[in-house]
């Protein structure tokens, strides 16, 4: 089984962790947490993972509850350029909801 394990920033605030595993250049399961810096440390706002045996994205909330929601793909692979592309995309929003929730 291969393994990576990564950052990659947005911007100096902003950055993706990203963890997967491969078997065979097949994609069996990964990690991708959006993560901002706060208080002089990094905190997760939005997380797709494979870790209940299906993709799905967790909103993190700053009180720490989360609202879990299904992603629909042919495979982990598919799941996998679905959640950069929505990450990469929208890291702003998933950001400020997290951010208006501490006012």
């Amino acid at each position: 089984m291969g393994r990576k394990e990564f950052f990659r920033d947005i911007d100096d605030q902003t950055r993706l962790r990203v963890s997967l595993a491969t078997v065979r250049g097949k994609v069996v399961s990964f990690t991708v947490q959006l993560e901002i810096f706060r208080e002089k440390r990094w905190a997760p706002v939005a997380r797709y993972d494979t870790h209940h045996g299906f993709a799905h994205l967790d909103i993190l909330h700053s009180d720490g509850t989360q609202d879990k929601i299904r992603l629909v793909a042919r495979d982990f692979k598919d799941a996998l350029d679905m959640v950069f592309a929505d990450l990469l995309t929208n890291w702003e929003r998933y950001v400020k909801g997290y951010l208006r929730e501490e006012e």
